[in-house]
Order: structure tokens, then sequence, then C-alpha cells
């Protein structure tokens, strides 16, 4: 009889997992499957793999690892491309970036990088403690005016506040753009302090989500993370030995409520749901996913990794008609 794998502290699996990444450039691993050319210091762009296209809009920046597609979204790091792109396991893409199957960056160029990649994340995070500095309780705000529209009738947590904030700042030039409402959620990191928010924008009252076309067509997001994405969860209940782990704040309000026994944490966004540090408390999760191909991906990429970690891993999804929690919460058919 096999015996459950003894749980790697998240922490130190993280750091491995980091530090095989961190040996190479995202772009030559990329650059096998597409022709990419340099766009500014560390990004280059070109043809998707992932889709068919006539006009490059995939982003590969080396200097934080990231890739990201404006045609199709898809979205990752050298781990996600591995398993996406190449089909590999997560511990076979582990092992080919441990290993010597890549071109490897110098120790020089790796300690300018985590210089630069740290003085970039302390200033991401000075935002994001700033906006939840000037946040309020959710109580008669445009916040709880969208969660109520949204069928969310409980008691909300206090990680969840309102706040007048702007949707982009420009580090370089200190500008800033004018404050919209917004509903802030705070993400807090394996420390339990909060290292970055997730924000809903808001118009009319709170009655409905930011909406703004811009002059090449394409809708401005109404929801934006400031702050440290990976590593992070918003938090909608205490560390308990069990939680349920979902992606995107509504879906989660709506899990907390339909399970007030359970504690429900949050991921800001389906690639990083297999990169969350779970304090050592945690022993299991439930991983509660969208009813659609991201959210089923997602879901399967996150049980590899935590289940790799000894956590013990189970799966729900919304009934078939409904693409997530919240959709069914409202009868919203897809």
């Amino acid at each position: 009889m096999s015996s459950s794998p003894a749980r790697l502290p998240s922490a130190e699996f993280e750091q491995l997992v980091k530090a095989a990444k961190d040996r190479h450039n995202l772009s030559d691993i990329i650059g096998r499957h597409t022709t990419l050319k340099a766009r500014g210091r560390s990004e280059k762009v070109g043809l998707c793999p992932f889709h068919n296209e006539r006009t490059p809009s995939f982003e590969v920046n080396d200097s934080n690892g990231q890739y990201y597609c404006h045609g199709c979204g898809k979205s990752g790091d050298a781990i996600t491309f591995l398993m996406e792109g190449e089909g590999m396991t997560f511990r076979q893409a582990y092992e080919a970036l441990a290993g010597d199957e890549f071109p490897v960056i110098s120790e020089e160029e790796r300690a300018r990088r985590k210089a630069e990649d740290e003085e970039k994340m302390a200033e991401r995070i000075a935002v994001a403690k700033e906006i939840w500095a000037a946040s309020i309780p959710p109580k008669g705000t445009p916040a709880e005016v969208y969660l109520r529209s949204r069928g969310i009738v409980m008691d909300l947590p206090e990680t969840v506040r309102f706040a007048m904030t702007p949707r982009w700042r420009n580090a370089e030039t200190g500008e800033v753009g004018r404050d919209i409402p917004a509903v802030v959620f705070a993400m807090q990191d394996n420390s339990d302090d909060i290292v970055g928010v997730q924000c809903v924008f808001l118009e009319d009252g709170g009655r409905r989500k930011y909406e703004r076309t811009r002059a090449d067509g394409t809708k401005a997001k109404a929801k934006l993370t400031f702050g440290k994405l990976v590593g992070s969860a918003i938090r909608l209940g205490p560390v308990a030995e069990q939680i349920v782990y979902c992606e995107g704040p509504e879906d989660g309000l709506t899990l907390a409520q339909l399970l007030p026994h359970m504690s429900v944490w949050v991921s800001c966004g389906t690639a990083v749901m297999p990169r969350m540090i779970f304090p050592r408390a945690v022993q299991s999760l439930i991983l509660a996913g969208d009813n659609n191909i991201a959210g089923r991906k997602a879901v399967v990429a996150a049980r590899i990794v935590h289940s790799s970690q000894g956590l013990k891993v189970e799966e729900v999804f919304p009934d078939p008609p409904f693409k997530d929690w919240n959709d069914q919460l409202m009868g919203v058919r897809s």
C-alpha cells in the first residue's frame, strides 16, 4: 500500500520551483514554438502559440517570467507553458527547468533581476497598502449595493471594504487617474500580512461594474489587482484545517454564504490558483472551479501542485447549466 507523500512546507516548495524557473529566460523556452522580437529591455512579442493570429499579440516578459496573450487571454509562467504548450506534467516541467534542457542565465544576471523584482514588488505592495488604508467598511456604500445585487446577503467579512481610488497609476511620472468607487478585497500572504488588494470598480452607485470602451474597441477591465498576486489570497474566513479555494471574489462570497461553516479563500486569477502558499495548519483543500475550460484547467493544475505538497485535494463545480458559483446563485444559465 502506498502512503501519502510527506508535505513539503509551502514556502520551501515555492522556493524550489522559483529557483528552477529563475535559471532561464522564459523567451528561450517559448521561443522554441514561436518567433519573438524584442520590445524594450526585457519584453518580447510574437504570434501566440496557443491560437492562430496574423498580428502579434503574445507578450513574454523575461524580467518577471510571465507571458500573456491579448488575443486569447492565455497567461502564465514557465511551468504553465511547459504543461499547456508541451503537454508536460508538473513534475516533468519542474525537472526540465531544474535540468539542462534550456539555456541557463548567469548568476550576475539573476542577481540583477532579483534586486529589480524586489524593488518593483515593494512599490506594488506599498500602493496596495495605501489603497487598503484609505478604504472603509462597506455598509451603506456602493460596495454593499453591488454585492447585494449579486445575491450576497451575508454579513460581509472584514477583508471586504469600499474605497474611492484611481484605476491607473504611472510609477515613472507619479500621475494617477481620477478616483472611482470600488469594492476592495484584501489579499494576505502566508505570514498573514495584507500584501495586495483586488478592486472591482463600479458605476451608477454600485448598481453595475465600471464600463469603458477604449479607442481601439477593447473594453477596460472593471477588476484590477494591486500588490503581490502570487502566493496571496482573499481570505473570507480564518486559517483552518480545510479550505474551500476558488477564483473570483463574487464566487468566493457566494460559497462563503452557502457554506457558513467552511473557510473560503479566493485566488485572484486562474493562473495563480496553483501558486498559493498555504499556512502549515491547512491540511486539505476543496477546489471549487468554474464550469468552463479555463476553470477546469486551473483546478487540474492546482490539484497537481497542491497534492504534490501533501495536501488532500477534492474538486467541486457548479451544476452544468451554470458557468460559475455566483451565476448558479443568481440563476443565470450559460
